[in-house]
């Protein structure tokens, strides 16, 4: 059957070589899954790091034979894969021309040559944006057709967007000036009359622990070092870092720093 091309809204598409069958989904175990992937994605990750970790959960959600992050390298003009995951086995680092990579969609106007080993019977595209502009790319394809539904081009937006998160706070970490010791910014609590009035009073929702929970998930600790640091249960952490989310407004751990990096409670 010759492949048969669908577009949705959004800015990301794929291609099936037959129409997806319908399933049924535990979405409570989806969401679960892309919350372990929200804190697991920290900015103090390498490309290859991201790539794997993605790769091991995302694969409870989609058929991912084959999974790769690629950066947009606008001075070369490609895209640069590292740490390529297929069939379970990483592939050395690689680029591809990326001449037309504000113009993703023009990657399906025909079947895909395989970027690496494998010819997929079945695709999933999702460009990374940041602020408005094209940054890297998602690639997600498999051996078997028949796979895909529009769902899960919805559910690697998601993880794209837990990615360029990870970028951005990466970046704000590695601005000139920013205290470096060992690779590992130093971060440093804000002096609250320094903030803004709006700044100050978002601040102040927190309570002292939060504060100091908050601290702490920026320094790229995980939940269990937390309640170790803190001499209290994992659980109590979970408790803490879920109350941080609802007064920031933000859905994990990323966006709460992301946020409080913006705010200027910490640098």
């Amino acid at each position: 059957m010759p492949l048969k091309k669908n577009s949705f809204a959004g800015g990301f598409t794929s291609w099936n070589d037959s129409v997806a069958t319908n399933t049924v989904i535990d979405w409570t175990e989806q969401l679960r899954i892309l919350n372990d992937v929200a804190d697991l994605i920290t900015p103090e990750l390498s490309i290859e790091e991201i790539t794997a970790t993605i790769y091991a959960n995302v694969n409870h959600l989609i058929d991912a034979f084959q999974f790769a992050v690629g950066i947009y390298n606008e001075k070369e003009g490609t895209i640069v894969y590292k740490g390529m995951v297929e069939d379970g086995k990483q592939i050395p680092a690689f680029s591809v021309d990326a001449t037309v990579v504000n113009e993703y969609s023009h990657y399906l106007a025909e079947k895909p040559v395989p970027l690496k080993g494998i010819e997929p019977r079945a695709a999933l595209y999702v460009p990374l944006k940041l602020h408005d502009k094209v940054v890297g790319l998602i690639t997600v394809r498999t051996i078997r057709k028949n796979v895909y539904q529009q769902h899960h081009l919805y559910i690697l937006k998601t993880v794209g967007n837990f990615v360029v998160r990870a970028l951005e706070l990466a970046r704000h970490s590695s601005k000139p000036l920013s205290k470096i010791e060992g690779g590992q910014k130093q971060w440093s609590w804000c002096d609250e009359k320094e903030l803004s009035s709006r700044s100050k009073k978002a601040l102040q929702q927190l309570t002292v622990r939060e504060k100091q929970v908050l601290f702490l998930l920026a320094t790229g600790l995980s939940n269990k070092e937390l309640a170790s640091r803190l001499y209290v249960s994992s659980a109590t952490i979970k408790t803490h870092t879920l109350n941080i989310y609802q007064k920031m407004d933000v859905a994990n751990r990323t966006s709460a720093i992301l946020k409080a990096v913006e705010w200027g409670w910490v640098f």
